[in-house]
């Protein structure tokens, strides 16, 4: 149902959401079958971890699908652009959500954080 571009985007943001890593690395390594316990890093593992019901999930699909163009081109401008266009998706993303899944939200960002900086060898 969903195309590997839409896919792709989605990625891209997130991971620009939770640790301002660079495009092309972050794509190289989503790309690539996580080894180990990895948490999957899409709308729909997002939809899944905050339980949305079915109007919640279709309008941040929505959402998501609107911010496509922007993350492409904020990505072709290079980091800083990117990094910007991804904290004003963060807010727009959180802010779209039921206020009790925003602290779950958070959270399921933070724990991808944290993922890509081990992947990175950052571990932060």
């Amino acid at each position: 149902m969903s195309s590997p571009r839409w896919k792709a985007g989605v990625a891209a943001l997130l991971l620009m959401l939770a640790g301002g890593v660079l495009g092309v690395a972050a794509d190289r390594l989503l790309l690539r079958p996580a080894h180990g316990a990895g948490m999957a890093l899409t709308a729909d593992a997002l939809a899944a971890h905050l339980d949305l019901g079915p109007a919640e999930e279709a309008r941040m699909r929505a959402l998501l699908d609107s911010m496509h163009v922007e993350v492409a081109a904020a990505a072709a401008e290079g980091p800083e652009a990117l990094q910007a266009v991804a904290r004003r998706a963060y807010e727009r993303l959180e802010l779209a959500l039921p206020p009790d899944a925003r602290p779950a939200f958070r959270a399921w960002m933070e724990g991808h954080h944290h993922q890509m900086m081990r992947r990175l060898g950052g571990d932060r």
